[in-house]
């Protein structure tokens, strides 16, 4: 794991130059996961809606069907990046985000989610893509209750250094 922001720490130029470095030229697509009903667990669908109406052929949230947008994506000619963006238990304070690349993410990893990051990251970067795994801390998950504000403010941090970046390669 490559921490790119603290809440109580770095900026949010920070985060957009981490990324950037990531992504490097090529197109970048974003893929959100979680539950809205659970509170920061929908960290990475709420990143996905605010970028949705400006670049609603490169933002996607679980609810979307990630699994063939994965290999929509996969099977695409050109230079991509996708981040995957989902709250993740990093064993920080909540709001915290760090990026997870393709080569750190565990094989193995247990999720709730229908097919495993680790699966769909490898479906991509057989298809020449590279992917990371954008991990916002949640506070609070339990069930009909609201988003913490540290991770509101992480997901706008996230959705703004994002929304910057795919600006430039539209």
């Amino acid at each position: 794991m490559h921490k790119l922001l603290h809440t109580s720490g770095d900026s949010e130029a920070d985060l957009r130059a981490g990324l950037e470095a990531i992504a490097g030229n090529g197109r970048v697509y974003v893929l959100g996961l979680g539950n809205l009903d659970r509170a920061d667990d929908g960290a990475g669908v709420l990143v996905a809606h605010a970028l949705k109406k400006p670049f609603p052929k490169f933002s996607f949230s679980e609810h979307d069907g990630v699994e063939g947008t994965v290999l929509d994506i996969s099977e695409t000619p050109g230079d991509a990046t996708v981040f995957f963006v989902d709250a993740a238990n990093i064993g920080a304070p909540p709001g915290t985000i760090e990026v997870v690349r393709k080569e750190d993410i565990n094989d193995k990893e247990i999720t709730t989610h229908r097919i495993a990051v680790a699966l769909m990251a490898s479906l991509l970067e057989r298809g020449g893509k590279r992917s990371a795994v954008i991990c916002i801390q949640p506070g609070r998950i339990e069930f009909r209750e609201p988003i913490t504000e540290p991770v509101e403010r992480a997901v706008k941090a996230v959705a703004s250094a994002l929304s910057g970046i795919m600006a430039e390669r539209d």
